[in-house]
């Protein structure tokens, strides 16, 4: 394994995208996602990050890089069509010990961005450490198809729950036993329920393995 695999919590945390065109607007989106703080050093933009840069979303600092924009920074990620400025970047991050992107420039990265499948809060990310990134697209797509927006209604019920199982079930065993029961009884159709009757399913089961534990 090339890569050690690793979800980052980044939320408020300054983050720097060195370029401004498509290339680093797919980054700059990722990160926000992630509700980052986005800076983006760029001397132009294309109009879709100017728009994020008018309103706000992102600040734009429109200067040529200098290694002084990586200050107070937690990652950073090159994506311009220069390859000696990513390489520069990179070079620059690896002397602050700062996590860097070259974007499809595995040679000057040291983290990748893998192909992602998004049912918040339920994330699968693919990756091929960089050998075979259209297969990684692919795989997404094919689980993009099978894993439908359902996944993320059973997940999100698990977070709101999360506590209150905890509390009425004390063993870690029988909680586990409770999770693996629920998600076996739902998971299969979750595309035909609503979270109306998946709430009942849960409230239901909690009850039921309260009595059987007590």
């Amino acid at each position: 394994m090339d890569y050690f695999p690793l979800f980052a919590k980044i939320s408020g945390k300054r983050c720097v995208v060195v370029g401004g065109g498509s290339v680093g607007l797919r980054k700059i989106r990722l990160l926000l996602e992630a509700n980052a703080q986005v800076v983006v050093v760029a001397p132009e933009l294309n109009s879709d990050v100017q728009v994020l840069a008018d309103s706000g979303r992102v600040k734009w600092v429109p200067y040529k890089y200098d290694h002084q924009y990586l200050n107070d920074t937690l990652l950073v990620i090159a994506a311009t069509n220069d390859g000696q400025v990513n390489a520069q970047v990179f070079a620059d991050a690896e002397r602050r010990s700062l996590m860097a992107n070259s974007v499809d420039d595995p040679e000057h990265s040291s983290f990748i961005t893998p192909a992602i499948v998004d049912r918040s809060p339920l994330v699968i990310a693919i990756s091929s450490g960089g050998s075979a990134p259209v297969l990684a697209r692919m795989l997404r797509e094919k689980l993009e198809r099978e894993l439908g927006e359902g996944y993320s209604v059973l997940a999100r019920l698990a977070a709101r729950f999360r506590v209150q199982v905890k509390q009425t079930l004390g063993s870690l065993t029988v909680r586990r036993r409770f999770w693996e029961t629920f998600f076996e009884r739902n998971v299969d159709r979750v595309l035909e329920v609503n979270g109306q009757s998946t709430v009942f399913s849960m409230a239901h089961l909690l009850e039921e393995f309260a009595t059987d534990h007590q």
